[in-house]
């Protein structure tokens, strides 16, 4: 198969199988033509990603399986100050660009930096190349759209398409030739045979173990959480997937964030779910909120999550939750500095308060009580530990199990404080 030498508005190239070589050769003709536009590759089973490009550079990519999981996982990893569930455009429906326009939105109203945004944008396209190139065999189809059909508006930056491309390549080597070629990055690790797994493990390996691999989150996922990178964490656990003792499966990506204009209002009608405990994780990491949310939600518990530590006092004294779970290690306003805060507002000082954090010395948890702390909670998250000192301070509230089938935990919640998060 040939490409033509200069890119065709709504051209449509079928082919058999694509090759890095080909990637690489239409990128160097956009780059020479100076396209502006969209360039969509199409798999067989009906999966795409699209590349936009703007006089021949690269300016964003999109698409796959997770795009949305994506954009969560890279706005907590390099804008951590923002909350995801907070971000709303006034577009009725959510666009191939919806990411894009948010970050221009939050660079307008001084919510992140440009150097921000730029590092999301490039690690985002690194990682959708990276994708494109484990699947590249599949891509059946690519098209080329014209700038008209879809404007992104002024670029947060102008990328090098053959140079990022090329440190995609090397990141797939390198995963292939760690022999992770059968395993996407967008798997999620699960445990298997447990007790075995314990027998063969120290206590605190299956203990950080049994916390991270959830079957929720992805190797992506596991590895911004704990600040590493996925092929770090996928060659740990791949020992354990040779003995059966972990898998990888697929997940879901993450429900599509819709505008509040098409969003259903919360009506008093369900008084047994607004009556149950409300619980508040403040932590910058999307993920350990999620992770949070997916042990306690399942449990009756109502749950919401606040990302920005400079949101935090005011959308306390507006929810008044009956347990706060609090980090430690936040930018701006630190775990002690808020806790002092919240003993010092009368309609909070009597609200448990449990200090999440990596560190676990003595002297951590002694200040920490200075402050009014009521506990502290060591990360990674153990799920029956968190249940326990949850119980513990909440024991005086009935808790029935929500129908989960019916209604996504956490969702009336974000809707009641999500207008407090925006107005700044």
């Amino acid at each position: 198969m040939n490409f033509d030498e200069s890119p065709i508005a709504h051209r449509a190239v079928i082919m058999e199988r694509l090759t890095v070589d080909q990637l690489v050769h239409q990128f160097q003709v956009n780059h020479r033509a100076h396209y502006t536009g969209r360039v969509d590759l199409q798999i067989s089973k009906g999966e795409c990603w699209s590349l936009y490009f703007q006089l021949g550079r690269l300016v964003w990519a999109t698409g796959g399986i997770h795009r949305f999981r994506r954009w969560y996982r890279c706005l907590s990893q390099f804008c951590p100050e923002i909350n995801p569930n907070g971000i709303r455009l006034r577009e009725t429906e959510v666009s191939r660009v919806w990411e894009y326009l948010a970050l221009t939105v939050l660079i307008k109203r001084q919510r992140i930096r440009l150097d921000q945004a730029v590092q999301l944008v490039q690690h985002s396209v690194n990682e959708v190349l990276f994708d494109i190139l484990q699947g590249i065999d599949e891509v059946s189809q690519l098209t080329y759209v014209s700038e008209s059909a879809e404007n992104i508006g002024e670029p947060l930056t102008l990328i090098n398409a053959e140079q990022i491309l090329l440190r995609a390549q090397l990141s797939w080597e390198t995963w292939r030739n760690a022999n992770l070629a059968p395993y996407s990055p967008n798997l999620a690790p699960m445990l298997r045979r447990t007790n075995e797994l314990q027998q063969q493990t120290s206590p605190s390996t299956y203990k950080t173990l049994s916390s991270l691999v959830d079957g929720h989150s992805t190797l992506r996922d596991v590895a911004t959480l704990i600040k590493q990178n996925p092929l770090t964490v996928a060659r740990s656990l791949l020992p354990y997937v040779h003995r059966g003792l972990i898998s990888f499966q697929e997940v879901e990506d993450i429900k599509i964030p819709v505008s509040p204009e098409a969003q259903p209002v919360p009506t008093p009608a369900a008084p047994a779910l607004i009556n149950q405990p409300l619980i508040i994780c403040i932590d910058d990491s999307f993920q350990v909120c999620q992770m949070v949310q997916q042990i306690l939600t399942p449990a009756g518990y109502r749950f919401a999550s606040i990302q920005d530590s400079m949101q935090a006092l005011p959308t306390l004294i507006e929810l008044k939750p009956h347990l706060i779970f609090l980090d430690l290690l936040m930018p701006v306003a630190n775990g002690y500095e808020i806790c002092s805060q919240i003993r010092r507002v009368s309609v909070l000082k009597d609200i448990p308060v449990v200090i999440l954090t990596g560190k676990d010395g003595i002297v951590d948890r002694v200040r920490a009580k200075m402050v009014g702390a009521s506990d502290y909670l060591a990360k990674p998250v153990d799920a029956e530990k968190l249940l326990t000192v949850t119980r513990k301070y909440l024991d005086k509230y009935a808790v029935s199990t929500p129908n989960t089938a019916n209604y996504e935990m956490g969702e009336t919640t974000a809707l009641m404080f999500k207008e407090s998060l925006m107005k700044t």
